[in-house]
């Protein structure tokens, strides 16, 4: 089972968390936020010791489709919880994934233009 790193919050730059798939590979799962609901939520993997990154995952929180995905991912959270918020919604939709492939079908499967 991938191991969970934690959740930060920075009010600049967003909310973060990285995650070590069982394969090795690091993913850093990503909410920029422009407010609560909004902004962008992406997934890259680390590479080469975490100096470049290749992004697998980004959804606009701000446009429909982003929002139809969004509430997908938070459709069966508790209120209040952290898969409640859009980054841990994304935390938890991804954390049984045990390799990179794993995690880009995973994310092929959410609707399109949350790609």
């Amino acid at each position: 089972m991938a191991k969970i790193g934690q959740f930060v919050n920075d009010p600049k730059l967003g909310a973060y968390c990285t995650i070590t798939l069982d394969s090795g590979d690091k993913i850093l799962v990503n909410h920029d936020k422009g407010s609560l609901k909004g902004g962008r939520l992406t997934i890259e993997s680390s590479k080469l010791m975490g100096l470049r990154s290749e992004r697998i995952f980004t959804c606009n929180l701000d446009d429909p489709q982003g929002q139809a995905a969004l509430s997908g991912l938070t459709r069966d959270a508790q209120p209040g919880s952290s898969e409640a918020t859009p980054l841990g919604a994304l935390v938890d939709y991804v954390k049984e994934c045990r390799s990179l492939a794993e995690v880009r079908e995973k994310c092929g499967a959410l609707p399109p233009g949350a790609r």
